[in-house]
């Protein structure tokens, strides 16, 4: 098995956690969170901060793992930690398969959406002009992360500072709503409810569905954990990054999202959609302004893209270090760079093609895809289902802990990951509002996941065992 380098640094682990999460879900989720919310400012700010809370409780959880194992895939050696080899490989191969994938094809996706945007052109999300210039996304980060790993940790740094622009700006101009449109905007109307005009009947409240939509905006971060071998005193430096990162990432959120709302009113958000952000800065600048704004989105997705990527194209590779998976020999073999693995990369966007194309199916209304529209926040509904063995375990046995390490954060993460989960499910969306699209959205991913997860078992290696030096 060959050793990767050690390549990256505190702000590279900083960057992954904030510039991954930080990419289009905050955008285009927005407005869907404050319509599932009933139009009330004050609910979706309470789905905001519980989604929020949830990603700091794990994060900080994954720190104090990250201070006790530095070895392939910080994830996957966690959960394995805490479980067994066996549950270690298929959460690796649902990462690599699924999780990855997932978030990355529909990134691309909105990446394009938003670069035809500066021209003024308004495509579909699955049209043919925007899949190939997905595709091409894909393709160009998967390839800049085999040739040019340093290239990629640099890109995703600046594309981190980049994309805190348009969050920062419309902080900003929320301040001044009411100067710059009008004394019916500002942060005290928006915390007004929209009430009961006829346009906007639609606006019930499904505090559930806002919480489901949360997840995926808040999502990306445990991608971080995929460099563990290749970041430089990692037992420091992703705990840092981790906590630090996460943090940030809530405040941001918050800030951005009662600012949106000051600048354009409840309405104004859910009716935008994923425009919102542009529609500001339009109001501010004209179409100029609409098309730097974006710039900026087209370079915040581009930012979670890359970073998604840079975990994928580690996933099967992860696998062969233990002896797992499809040809561990090939697959755990590294390029001339001593950084990844070709044929890793090579199955990684695979997988992310293919998702690309069951988005198409999915948004367009084939059959039933349809019904995996949510499929990127069901998946990570799963996920945190799966951390719950993890916080258990520190309850368990990390006795060198003091009691908020040992018992206070993990409790409060496995009540979060519960609550993300049955919102995921949509059964709390079932008892509360007795809305049962959420539960067949779930029950069709189920069959679709199973059936992509079948051929793991067919290359689970018993006998093998996972070396036992640290990378």
């Amino acid at each position: 098995m060959d050793k990767v380098k050690k390549q990256y640094g505190l702000w590279t682990g900083i960057a992954m956690v904030v510039g991954i999460v930080i990419g289009s879900g905050v955008f285009f989720k927005a407005g869907g969170v404050l319509q599932s919310s009933g139009g009330d400012l004050k609910f979706a700010l309470l789905a905001w901060l519980i989604g929020g809370l949830i990603m700091i409780t794990s994060g900080f959880c994954f720190a104090i793992f990250a201070t006790k194992i530095t070895k392939f895939n910080g994830v996957v050696d966690y959960v394995e930690l805490a479980t067994n080899k066996k549950i270690g490989y298929f959460l690796a191969w649902l990462m690599t398969t699924f999780y990855y994938p997932i978030i990355a094809s529909i990134v691309s996706l909105f990446s394009g959406q938003y670069f035809f945007k500066m021209f003024g052109l308004d495509v579909g999300l699955v049209s043919w002009q925007n899949v190939i210039f997905a595709s091409c996304v894909l393709t160009a980060s998967v390839i800049l992360n085999y040739l040019s790993p340093i290239i990629s940790a640099k890109f995703q740094v600046s594309s981190t500072i980049i994309k805190l622009i348009p969050i920062l700006i419309v902080a900003v101009v929320g301040l001044f709503a009411s100067i710059i449109v009008g004394s019916d905007y500002g942060i005290i109307n928006a915390f007004k409810v929209i009430g009961v005009k006829p346009d906007n009947s639609n606006y019930v409240l499904n505090f559930g569905e806002a919480v489901k939509k949360t997840a995926f905006a808040y999502e990306g971060w445990v991608c971080a954990t995929s460099i563990n071998a290749e970041l430089k005193e990692s037992h420091k430096n992703l705990p840092r990054a981790l906590v630090f990162g996460t943090v940030a990432i809530l405040v941001f959120y918050l800030i951005y999202f009662i600012s949106l709302s000051a600048f354009l009113g409840n309405t104004g958000t859910i009716n935008s959609g994923n425009n919102a952000p542009i529609d500001v800065f339009e109001k501010i600048m004209g179409k100029f302004g609409g098309a730097l704004f974006a710039f900026f989105l087209m370079v915040s997705c581009l930012g979670t893209v890359n970073g998604v990527t840079i975990s994928c194209c580690r996933g099967m590779y992860t696998m062969s270090c233990r002896g797992q998976g499809i040809a561990p020999e090939k697959f755990s073999k590294l390029g001339k760079n001593q950084s990844v693995s070709l044929y890793s990369c090579i199955y990684g966007y695979i997988c992310i093609l293919f998702m690309l194309m069951v988005w198409c199916l999915a948004i367009n209304g084939v059959w039933l895809f349809k019904y995996l529209g949510s499929m990127d926040e069901i998946i990570c509904a799963i996920i945190y289902l799966v951390y719950i063995t993890m916080y258990i375990y520190m309850m368990k046995n990390f006795k060198d802990q003091n009691v908020l390490r040992r018992f206070i954060f993990p409790a409060l993460a496995i009540i979060g990951s519960i609550f993300f989960t049955i919102c995921g499910t949509g059964i709390f969306q079932l008892i509360t509002t007795g809305e049962v699209e959420s539960l067949k959205a779930f029950g069709v991913f189920m069959i679709f996941f199973v059936l992509l997860m079948l051929p793991s078992i067919f290359f689970y290696k018993k006998e093998k065992e996972m070396p036992e030096e640290s990378l």
